[in-house]
């Protein structure tokens, strides 16, 4: 706690301003500046690490969420890439990292304006929602700053002085929540060409062809003409390697087909599973869940996937699949509340 005190008050005294750029003089204070609005294209080429300030928390302190911008020599497209917007879902943070440690600026043309972290109270509370008592961010886009939620007034602090101003294409990164998983999968709204291109150029194991979902970040930007997709990457809580090495690969192959790093684009092994549609099997009562399925296998209607079993192991119910498809989530967690998800599958 007294780290993140000092913390506050080391950015907040190295801040000159809450100006678009603050002139905060961070090689004396070690602390990144502070800023209230983004604009990166006014930008020297290179990187640049700020804090944004997207208000504040219940005792007055400031919530401030880390941004990297990596600017090319080259003039091009400006790219969105949040991660955490689920505080509990980190892979995609570690995939920011890495990917960006193999750019440099010599070699981008355009701009990439990385979020490692947008949901911070959701992060420090261990949790998918806006902290301990809000509700869920990503039902919350475009905001509203006014009225409404905690969730919805944050993000719309987010939204109009970080993530529109300058974005030409956005990628947001997830993961399944706590106690499931998901493969390398991507939703696409495939209406929008572009958006279409980049999530196989992303070189996913799956795709979901979706229209979207009211309040998301994706379908706000797309709404707002930015071409957006949704990554998801494995499972919560965690730093999965192998996925997330793959995830850089497929973002840097993105990078290439979108125009921003020279190169050839990979071909993929495989073409990805597609569908437009999924269903849940969820637990109509409470008990401990045995999978009899994988991610990524091809299951037919009426096949046995999963049994629920009460503590003293008798079995209390067998689930089967509503149709054929794909298994596109597992749950991880055996222990399974009534109306838990056991296994959703992608037709």
């Amino acid at each position: 706690m007294a780290f993140a005190v000092k913390l506050v008050l080391a950015v907040l005294c190295a801040a000159v301003s809450f100006g678009s750029l603050t002139a905060a003089a961070s090689s004396e204070t070690g602390v990144p500046p502070l800023i209230d609005r983004l604009e990166a294209k006014g930008l020297a080429p290179g990187r640049h690490h700020f804090y944004f300030r997207a208000g504040a928390r219940g005792t007055g302190a400031p919530v401030l969420v880390p941004v990297i911008v990596l600017k090319g020599e080259k003039a091009g497209k400006q790219l969105l890439l949040t991660a955490a917007v689920h505080g509990d879902e980190l892979n995609g943070i570690r995939v920011i990292h890495r990917l960006l440690e193999g750019i440099t600026p010599a070699e981008l043309s355009g701009i990439i304006v990385a979020v490692p972290g947008v949901n911070q109270p959701g992060m420090e509370a261990h949790s998918r929602n806006f902290g301990p008592y809000g509700g869920d961010p990503n039902r919350a886009f475009p905001g509203n700053q006014k009225r409404g939620e905690a969730e919805a007034v944050y993000v719309r602090h987010l939204w109009e002085d970080l993530f529109l101003p300058g974005t030409d294409l956005a990628v947001d990164l997830h993961t399944q929540t706590t106690g499931t998983a998901y493969p390398l999968f991507v939703f696409a709204d495939f209406r929008n060409n572009t958006a279409r291109k980049m999530a196989y150029a992303l070189l996913p194991e799956m795709i979901k062809n979706d229209k979207g979902e009211k309040g998301t970040l994706e379908t706000a930007l797309l709404a707002k003409g930015v071409p957006a997709v949704t990554f998801e990457i494995g499972a919560p809580k965690r730093f999965q390697d192998e996925l997330i090495e793959k995830a850089v690969a497929g973002l840097e192959n993105m990078l290439i087909t979108s125009g921003f790093l020279e190169g050839t684009p990979r071909r993929p092994k495989g073409s990805p599973i597609v569908g437009t549609h999924y269903s849940n099997v969820i637990a109509d009562e409470g008990g401990l869940a045995v999978l009899h399925t994988a991610l990524r296998d091809r299951v037919k209607k009426g096949q046995l996937v999963a049994t629920l079993y009460d503590p003293f192991g008798t079995a209390l119910r067998n689930y089967h699949a509503p149709h054929d498809g794909w298994v596109l989530a597992v749950a991880t967690d055996p222990v399974r509340d009534a109306g838990q998800m056991l296994v959703r599958i992608l037709q």
